[in-house]
């Protein structure tokens, strides 16, 4: 959202990645997963190399592993045959039993158990609810469901973008990220809502629920992708960098295009859990 003058890049490299991101999404888990894998990786690469430079290190494999595990336990298969078993909360408590037995044996670094649980919450936790969502109501629909928080994150981040360089004034978070502005937030939720609407209009399985909820609903995914926006934000700026890496050409890292959906697919999830 902040002001670039590469617009042109920016809109070309979204394409492209939109494209390959439906193509993703419309193959099913089989495409998900090993895609979440890639995610997982070049996200937790990222993340190393930016907290490098306070000098905080992270336990990278058991990151990716954890992460990967985590995946699994999120296959809504698992939750089809064994609904009573907490699966996600089972590979969050191997991943704690392995990180403290590693700090136990390899230096007892409490700082670096601390961030690479913050990463584990941040990154793999998160993605994991992807698998979750593509499957609910069921593999048809999912397709729909697992849209919403995509529809709602880009719209938001389209909205503010231009409605804050339009008309922004008073700034949102200038000690975070001086470009960001609190007219552009509002043009953020306006355009969430208006995307959503028509999205969810075309769709009415997928959000079978008056304007009131609607409305809510929209509120709360564009709140949060802001929120994931500003934390990527504060992250990078706590570490001294602009951009998490250099993925998508115009766009910086991978984890500056994702930063929105780390917050809005938790969140779709359980507002889709609660609302149907």
């Amino acid at each position: 959202m902040e002001g670039r003058d590469d617009l042109p890049t920016r809109v070309l490299s979204a394409l492209v990645g939109v494209l390959l991101l439906l193509w993703v999404l419309w193959g099913g888990l089989a495409l998900i997963l090993p895609t979440l894998v890639f995610v997982l990786w070049l996200g937790s690469l990222e993340l190393r190399d930016m907290l490098a430079k306070r000098g905080i290190r992270l336990n990278l494999p058991f990151l990716v592993g954890g992460g990967v595990l985590l995946f699994l336990f999120s296959l809504p298969q698992l939750y089809w045959h064994f609904p009573q078993v907490p699966w996600r909360e089972v590979a969050l408590g191997l991943f704690l039993l392995g990180s403290f037995s590693h700090e136990l044996l390899k230096g007892a670094d409490l700082t670096r158990f601390a961030f690479t649980l913050m990463a584990f919450l941040y990154l793999p936790w998160s993605l994991g609810y992807v698998l979750l969502l593509r499957e609910i109501p069921d593999s048809t629909l999912g397709l729909w469901t697992l849209s919403l928080p995509l529809v709602a994150s880009f719209a938001t981040d389209i909205g503010a973008y231009f409605v804050g360089r339009a008309l922004g004034r008073q700034k949102l978070a200038p000690e975070i990220s001086p470009g960001k502005t609190v007219e552009g937030s509002l043009g953020g939720i306006a355009v969430s809502f208006l995307a959503l609407a028509l999205y969810t209009g075309l769709v009415r399985e997928v959000f079978p629920f008056g304007l009131l909820e609607l409305w809510l609903f929209s509120l709360l995914l564009s709140l949060a992708a802001q929120l994931g926006d500003l934390v990527e934000s504060m992250l990078k700026r706590y570490c001294g960098v602009k951009d998490s890496g250099h993925f998508l050409p115009g766009h910086g890292g991978l984890l500056d295009r994702i930063d929105s959906l780390l917050f809005t697919f938790p969140l779709t999830y359980f507002l889709v859990v609660l609302f149907t």
